[in-house]
Formats: structure tokens, sequence, C-alpha cells
């Protein structure tokens, strides 16, 4: 199965730290909206969103790269990492996956991820050490519990 991972990842480095691992252990293809924001991922039979979570939302280049390249009836899974509660931030890519006929969300991963973003910085941060080992294990184990499609 021919796998693809569109993501934003900036600051620290969380979201991609996640996409490493699983990449360590699965032939998926990384694709950076930033780097490679002409991608096509037609020719992928699954697609992978992840981002760091930027103001209570998935990052707006990964939503805008989804809005113009993502195909229509792909099947999709989530991922995220962030400094506050887990599983509330995904509205904002559900929304726009939406607008897309067909593109099933297959389920989501998020974990914590270390923030010096604003006054955070102030005191050093917040979900320091994030992510984890363990989460970082958990985002492949997720991923290898991915449905077939």
């Amino acid at each position: 199965m021919k796998t693809a991972i569109i993501y934003y990842s900036m600051h620290h480095g969380n979201t991609k730290k996640l996409l490493d691992a699983i990449a360590a252990v699965h032939p998926v293809t990384l694709i950076s909206v930033t780097e490679q924001p002409q991608a096509d991922l037609q020719d992928f039979d699954r697609i992978g969103i992840a981002s760091g979570i930027y103001a209570g939302s998935f990052a707006k280049p990964l939503l805008q790269f989804i809005k113009e390249k993502l195909p229509d009836n792909k099947p999709v899974f989530l991922i995220s990492t962030s400094a506050g509660p887990k599983d509330r931030y995904e509205n904002s890519v559900r929304r726009q996956l939406s607008r897309k006929s067909g593109c099933t969300v297959l389920g989501s991963y998020s974990c914590l991820g270390f923030n010096t973003f604003g006054p955070t910085k102030l005191f050093g941060g917040t979900a320091k050490g994030h992510p984890t080992e363990e989460e970082l294990d958990g985002a492949v184990r997720f991923y290898e519990g991915l449905p077939d499609v």
C-alpha cells in the first residue's frame, strides 16, 4: 500500500519527529507542504495529514494544501502534536476534508509537543520533553493499526 504523509512542522519539529519514527520502520513518503507545495498525491493509496497545532488549528498552509491538492476519494488519517489537551484540534482539518468527496478518516493520533510560542517562552515553554519515546512508539503503533484500504 502506497502511503504519503503530508505535513507542516515548525518551531521544534515535534510533528516531524513522529513522522520520522514511522518512516524509520515503514515505507511512507513524507511530503512537507512548505518544501514541496506542488506535490502530486494522485498515485497514493492513502494520505496522512500531520501538523502541529497553531492557534487551536492544524496549520493554515497545510489546510490550504488539502483544499488545493488532496484528491477526492482518498482514505486519510490524522496526526498532530500540541501543548494542550489532546484530540480537540481536529475540527479545522475535518471541516476541510468534508469538502472533499469520498475522503474518509481512518483514525487519528495526537500527543503533546514542546511549545515555546508567545508568553510560554518567558518561563521555558510547556510540554517539555515531548514527544517522548513512548509517544513516538505510540505513533508507530497507531500507523501499524490503520486498516488496509
